[in-house]
């Protein structure tokens, strides 16, 4: 064999060990940390909630939050307990967020970061009880580039300042999607958006009725079935109309009415197929549907049913 050659392989062997041996520390290495992390992430769940079932008005002492990273697991840690726990008294954690100045720290990381970074910043300042202004200084990230980011600007918005809920959404230039309309109800569900259904369902913005008719569908508001027909009526040919819809069906509402006839006409097969689908989830009995749709569809129905091994009445 070549010298050349066995010299160069030998270069490799040790290239590739050399590699080796620094990928496997650094793996170690991250475990550890990983490990570290998450023993201080219980430590901080623990002394807070301590301190929310205290509630003696004094703020708990975090242990190393001078060490990188803990300030962002306090954060995290504070905005779980907040998103996780129903009928929360804010006012310990609002003293914590203030006493350990969280909110500052997180306006401070979201003017550092970009991206879906600055997103994650932002959302974890939707999640904590934030003071009134946090509203105002999140506004010039409703301009950026990053769809995420302009989101998440305007939940922490509506956290900081439920108050302009209603005008902060109507002034929301793109239409919330489904995932966007449940980060909103969670924060409904927290008790942070005071709002009715009624006025967003009614309203001529397109935002505010989407939030609407998910309020409708979340809490099951039979009452709104009137305003639910006027919808499908009103406005035939648009995705609006469609979600109405589906509202009434999710109620279980009654569907031999002229506006439902009348807009699923209009529907092409496919999505007269996904609302027999939808009907079937929804446990609607076949007797009803050849008022609404012909006897090919009413078959297809009853063969989803079957497969759905169900008993309708």
């Amino acid at each position: 064999m070549n010298p050349f050659d066995t010299i160069g392989a030998a270069i490799a062997a040790v290239a590739a060990g050399v590699s080796l041996a620094l990928l496997l520390g650094e793996t170690l290495r991250r475990r550890r940390e990983a490990g570290r992390d998450d023993i201080l992430r219980r430590r901080y769940l623990r002394i807070a909630m301590c301190a929310l079932h205290a509630d003696d008005g004094a703020v708990p002492r975090f242990p190393m939050l001078h060490r990188a990273g803990a300030r962002l697991l306090l954060a995290e840690t504070l905005a779980g307990i907040v998103t996780m726990t129903y009928g929360l008294d804010g006012t310990v954690l609002r003293r914590i967020v203030e006493a350990y100045g969280l909110d500052e720290w997180l306006l401070c990381r979201v003017r550092r970061s970009q991206g879906y970074r600055r997103a994650r910043y932002l959302s974890l300042l939707a999640a904590l009880p934030a003071d009134e202004s946090i509203a105002g200084r999140v506004v010039r990230y409703g301009n950026s580039r990053c769809r995420s980011v302009r989101f998440q600007a305007l939940l922490a918005g509506l956290a900081a300042d439920p108050t302009s809920a209603l005008r902060r959404m109507e002034e929301y230039a793109e239409p919330f999607s489904e995932a966007e309309v449940a980060q909103i109800l969670a924060l409904l569900r927290r008790g942070v958006l005071p709002v009715a259904y009624e006025p967003l369902v009614m309203s001529p913005c397109g935002n505010l009725r989407r939030v609407g008719l998910s309020i409708v569908r979340q809490f099951g508001i039979e009452e709104a079935e009137p305003r639910l027909l006027r919808i499908v009526a009103d406005e035939p040919a648009s995705a609006l109309s469609a979600e109405a819809l589906y509202t009434l069906c999710s109620l279980r509402r009654p569907l031999i009415r002229r506006e439902v006839r009348d807009r699923v006409e209009r529907m092409g097969a496919a999505e007269r197929r996904a609302l027999i689908r939808y009907m079937a989830r929804e446990n609607y009995s076949p007797r009803f549907l050849h008022r609404i749709f012909d006897e090919g569809e009413c078959l297809y129905y009853e063969t989803i049913v079957r497969s759905y091994k169900r008993t309708l009445a």
